[in-house]
């Protein structure tokens, strides 16, 4: 026998009462069951409640994205963009959005502000944000900084509206061979492509350039378009269509072509029986045959 084996198997036996002793009865054992469950409880409530957080948070955002979309800018500026940096303070979408609405009720200073928080908190990294601080520094004073950001903004997202916004942007400034690389870009976009104001914006361009030639085609360019995407509803036909004809009009009047020139414009006010422009132009040209 080795030396110390009845210690060694006292000390077992007495291990295994010991573990007997200590075992949780039936009670005790439902007990632990019960905590455990109430702690599993915890902790789902817990990731529910963040996630109910987050889709709070985005209900909130997609709600101010849609008031801006939508056209309700006082209503974003004024009530629902100080609500949302008043709840999401540390938030930079939330003062980006905010930003923007003041940016689009002529607020500049405060919308310069909010951006500037906007970045401090996530920086510039999102084109989105460089669109904005480009049309900014048009709308005090800065065409040569306001084109390099809206040139880049567009640049790193290929985004139709920032091709617009840059074009726009260049045509104030005087820089028309720039607006219409813009106008181009915008059109060769995915939305672009189904949309018809690059080509309306060009031509007016053109038209002021003295361009008539370049510019009925880029006014025929945009009739096109709508007529490939168009649903075939029975609706009022949409304003840059309408737009569309009466600046054709305008070229062939201009080229001295008048009878072209009453042909559209009577397809723009067919397109919209209450165009002011189009009704306009053929009273006079009617007034001239008198």
């Amino acid at each position: 026998m080795r030396p110390g084996g009845h210690l060694h198997v006292a000390h077992a036996c007495a291990t295994g009462r010991e573990a007997r002793r200590r075992r949780p009865t039936g009670g005790a054992r439902h007990g632990a069951l019960v905590g455990g469950a109430w702690l599993l409880g915890a902790l789902l409530l817990g990731a529910l409640s963040l996630g109910g957080l987050a889709w709070a948070q985005a209900a909130e955002f997609a709600q101010m994205e849609a008031l801006l979309a939508q056209g309700y800018y006082n209503s974003a500026a004024r009530l629902n963009g100080p609500e949302l940096v008043a709840r999401f303070p540390d938030e930079g979408r939330a003062h980006f959005l905010f930003a923007r609405a003041l940016y689009l009720t002529g607020d500049l200073e405060r919308a310069a502000s909010a951006l500037d928080r906007a970045i401090a908190l996530e920086g510039d990294a999102d084109p989105a944000i460089v669109n904005l601080q480009g049309l900014l520094r048009a709308a005090t004073g800065d065409p040569v900084g306001a084109l390099r950001a809206l040139q880049n903004a567009f640049l790193r997202s290929r985004d139709y509206r920032f091709a617009m916004d840059w074009g726009r942007v260049a045509w104030q400034a005087g820089r028309y061979d720039e607006a219409i690389a813009a106008f181009d870009a915008a059109a060769d976009t995915e939305r672009g492509r189904a949309e018809l104001w690059p080509y309306v914006d060009k031509g007016r361009l053109l038209m002021y350039a003295g361009r008539l030639d370049e510019a009925i085609a880029s006014f025929n360019a945009a009739i096109d378009v709508f007529e490939a995407t168009d649903p075939g509803e029975a609706r009022p036909g949409s304003p840059a269509y309408v737009e569309a004809y009466y600046r054709l009009g305008e070229a062939y009047e201009l080229l001295g072509e008048v009878d072209r020139a009453e042909v559209n414009y009577r397809a723009a006010r067919s397109a919209d029986p209450n165009y002011g422009p189009a009704i306009q132009a053929l009273d006079r040209l009617s007034r001239s045959f008198e």
